[in-house]
């Protein structure tokens, strides 16, 4: 993935990007997802992988179950690579969104993880968007997540999946929490979850932090460019629609234009358009940390 910065006084940065996809390898199978949300259309067993902007490292935990308890489903959540349900209440790492079977010639034998993203992350980050609330969910701190069957769990013959949710920390995986984060981001949501970065993000992939402590980069607004079934755009393509959107975006974030404050972007490289990061990200960036966040800032004082 790669990422241009544009200052709103002009001045153009470059950096180089990739995307996180998070993913708990465990027992597990690919039909249609089955969903608890009514409106929701199944994801089919077309291109579906787990999803995190702005970051390359993939998120992996290679634990499997002993197959003797049950698999989550969708509502209920799970702590670390164990797919059994756990109350929602007490401690966990992901919330289960929907639910699925690999069959056809994917069932035959143990998938690679690259297999497994590109037959369902897309469908997972459906599924997260309306599970969430909202399909801004790459502005946040919250990334569609996907747990399937381990190699020891795929010999005993079982071929599920689990679509999730999950918060992410700063180093982009799956932090524990409790209560439910059904609907969450409905409302001014996406602010409360607002991906705030410890690194510029024209310069680093970035580090996610609370949007009240020091940080240098605010997730501003997402630019779709398709689907993940069309070829890649372009560099000059992102950039064009970079150039286009994201100043206007970020300034309409400020509530006004102000020199000390720049635009930055970061898109998705091959792999990662495939896995349906289909959108680029718009970001804020200023030269040094800030102590809360500038939504609404106007031409006040940067807090410092």
């Amino acid at each position: 993935m790669s990422r241009h910065g544009l200052a709103l006084t002009g001045a153009v940065l470059l950096a180089a990007v990739s995307v996180t996809s998070c993913v708990t390898q465990v027992d597990g199978t690919a039909a249609p997802p089955a969903t608890t949300q009514p409106a929701a259309e199944p994801g089919g067993s077309d291109e579906r992988q787990p999803s995190r902007p702005d970051s390359s490292d993939d998120a992996e935990h290679n634990e499997d179950s002993e197959g003797s308890g049950s698999i989550a489903d969708p509502g209920e959540c799970v702590r670390g690579g164990d797919p059994e349900p756990v109350d929602c209440e007490q401690p966990h790492t992901v919330e289960v969104t929907a639910a699925g079977t690999f069959g056809g010639a994917m069932a035959d034998e143990p998938l690679d993880r690259d297999e497994v993203f590109e037959a369902v992350f897309p469908s997972c980050r459906d599924e997260a968007a309306d599970y969430l609330g909202s399909d801004q969910f790459d502005l946040t701190t919250l990334s569609a997540w996907l747990l399937w069957a381990g190699e020891d769990a795929w010999e005993r013959g079982e071929r599920w999946y689990r679509c999730g949710v999950a918060e992410l920390d700063d180093e982009n995986q799956a932090t524990e929490r409790t209560g439910s984060i059904r609907n969450t981001l409905r409302g001014d949501g996406v602010h409360t979850y607002r991906l705030c970065s410890l690194t510029r993000p024209s310069q680093e992939p970035p580090a996610p932090t609370p949007c009240d402590r020091p940080h240098r980069g605010e997730a501003v607004s997402l630019v779709p460019m398709g689907e993940h079934s069309d070829p890649l755009p372009t560099e000059e393509e992102f950039a064009a629609a970079a150039r286009e959107t994201c100043e206007q975006a970020v300034i309409e974030y400020l509530g006004a234009q102000r020199d000390d404050v720049s635009v930055a972007w970061r898109w998705p490289d091959e792999v990662a358009w495939q896995r349906g990061f289909n959108n680029f990200t718009c970001y804020l960036e200023t030269s040094s940390p800030v102590s809360d966040s500038l939504r609404g800032v106007r031409t006040s004082p940067l807090p410092n």
